[in-house]
């Protein structure tokens, strides 16, 4: 009986040890490749964005989430968000690359289209007139690389989300360029381009076939979608979230289709959903977002997770627009739900592939 027991123990252990390891094993498969080009392997990361403190991640780790996506410079392994991070076994992506593209199209918007720099616009200043030409910004991109290819947190990278129609196009060999550095210096470490779009009221969506113009196969090692209904005036009223198109109707095959005609490929280059988690009044604007309520949240996993998305990506658990009005991950039950809930339905897609 003695034996039966110690015997049973080893087992309880090397149970929970598995658990516990899984998703760090799904997730370290993009970083146990050595031909990134064959795929990234990315598959099903749980994520979220703008979780950047000890709190939020508990709160986003009991929500399910494993992996954080956080923009400008991630957190060390010393640091207080760091050592929580690890103790809930939760990994990051690193957005400071992504942040650096905007604050260089930002200059580059100033030198050459300034009077499109204001308020309103894609960039309403100037904050770092220092990137003055590509060859600076790689330079950054190169030193930050350096900085953080032994912080064992970080696990890839968001390089690139909205851009500017005026220069559409601009970020494809640069983001090529990017990849290089990548994998000089962090090599396994995939990076991953956002694309967005938006959803109406009924069957309405809004895309343009610009947008697609910045991806490449040698540019970006996956694809991350991000979908969110529009805000509006607070003088307009408030039409339930059932009302919108939150299944992505036309949305989907019409971004699938510029991106295909760019080179992009599913298997190559995989999918990743990101899905709206906020809603509300914004913040020093007179405008509020549309909320999603629970089966809109899991609509659009699911559908995502239909169209071939091997990832969930939620939006977002806070933001410079964010005031104490905003519903997000940490105000709102229901949004909260909507991510479980969410989860769960991709999951019993995934499990049935």
């Amino acid at each position: 009986m003695k034996r039966l027991h110690i015997l049973l123990i080893s087992l309880t252990i090397l149970v929970v040890l598995f658990i516990v390891a899984l998703p760090l094993f799904i997730i370290y498969r993009a970083t146990s490749q050595q031909n990134i080009a064959n795929g990234s392997g990315i598959t099903h990361i749980l994520g979220g964005f703008e979780i950047a403190t000890s709190t939020a991640a508990s709160r986003a780790a009991a929500e399910g989430v494993q992996v954080v996506f956080n923009y400008g410079t991630p957190p060390s392994e010393n640091s207080s968000v760091g050592q929580r991070l690890q103790s809930l076994h939760m990994k990051v992506i690193d957005g400071y690359i992504s942040s650096y593209m905007y604050y260089y199209e930002c200059h580059r918007t100033a030198v050459l289209k300034p009077a499109l720099l204001r308020p309103g616009q894609y960039c309403p200043y100037d904050s770092h007139p220092d990137l003055t030409n590509e060859n600076v910004l790689l330079a950054t991109i190169a030193a930050h690389l350096k900085q953080v290819q032994n912080n064992r947190l970080i696990t890839g990278y968001w390089v690139l989300d909205d851009w500017v129609k005026w220069d559409a196009g601009s970020a494809r060999l640069l983001l090529m360029k990017i990849h290089q550095l990548i994998q000089r210096y962090t090599p396994g470490r995939p990076d991953i381009c956002g694309f967005g779009g938006s959803i109406g009221l009924h069957q309405e969506y809004g895309w343009n076939d610009w947008i697609a113009d910045n991806f490449s196969p040698q540019g970006c090692d996956a694809v991350g979608l991000y979908v969110y209904a529009p805000s509006y005036p607070d003088t307009s009223p408030v039409t339930a979230s059932s009302d919108y198109n939150w299944s992505m109707a036309g949305l989907l095959s019409a971004m699938f289709t510029s991106l295909q005609r760019r080179g992009w490929n599913m298997a190559q280059e995989p999918l990743i959903g990101i899905g709206q988690a906020f809603g509300g009044h914004m913040v020093h604007k007179k405008a509020y977002w549309i909320i999603p309520d629970v089966k809109s949240m899991v609509t659009q996993s699911k559908s995502f997770c239909e169209h071939g998305a091997t990832s969930l990506v939620f939006y977002a658990w806070s933001d410079s627009e964010f005031g104490p009005a905003t519903q997000t991950p940490m105000n709102s039950a229901a949004i909260a739900t909507g991510i479980r809930d969410g989860t769960a339905a991709c999951r019993q897609i995934w499990n049935h592939q």
